[in-house]
């Protein structure tokens, strides 16, 4: 059986993650979505993940018992990162803030994994990887078009949002999917437009 996650992050970087990421935690908690205490729940070996709650329904919209999964938690991250929806899900656009052209315009999901790409066109995708290492790192991070042959920053392109760049999410390992009015309130609270990517492993 594999393990679900959901992703919950913020679209752009926001000030302060870590104060940020601490006041949704307790938000969380005061609303005994997720447990008080953190434990061993979720798929790290760097941290630990917070189980969910005795409410913790109000963020699903019905009774589901969870707690009968050893790797059932939510993961808080408020470090620089390229949130993406995982390997299984190739991505699909990053467009050219000076021309507007996609990347990936023309390729699609199945022609990535049917091998029916053209080496140029694997070498579009090849070439992104070791820009979000850099932009991770806090290392200069470009793209040159490869329609207008101006470089960006990486960050500057836009996406379909199956990935963001971000410095806080928040990762929901083996959770149903999460019902509207909960995100919306976590968006309230967060103060900034989230995304929420949906994937296994």
């Amino acid at each position: 059986m594999s393990d679900n996650y959901i992703t919950i992050c913020t679209i752009e970087e926001v000030e302060n993650p870590i104060d940020l990421g601490q006041k949704i935690l307790q938000w969380l908690q005061s609303n005994e979505i997720i447990e008080q205490e953190p434990s061993d729940c979720i798929l790290s070996t760097k941290t630990k993940g917070y189980k969910p709650g005795k409410n913790h329904t109000s963020a699903i919209g019905y009774d589901e018992d969870l707690l009968r999964l050893k790797v059932c938690g939510v993961e808080v991250k408020t470090e620089r990162e390229v949130f993406n929806v995982g390997a299984f899900t190739p991505m699909t656009k990053l467009e050219c803030p000076n021309c507007r052209a996609n990347r990936f315009e023309g390729i699609t999901p199945q022609d990535f994994f049917t091998d029916n790409c053209t080496k140029e066109q694997l070498n579009l995708f090849h070439t992104v990887f070791p820009e979000f290492d850099k932009w991770t790192n806090n290392e200069k991070a470009t793209l040159v078009c490869p329609h207008c042959s101006n470089e960006s920053n990486l960050s500057d392109y836009g996406t379909d949002h199956s990935i963001a760049f971000s410095n806080l999410g928040f990762t929901f390992w083996n959770w149903p999917d999460l019902n509207e009015e909960f995100l919306m309130d976590l968006k309230s609270v967060i103060g900034t437009e989230i995304v929420r990517m949906n994937d296994h492993l």
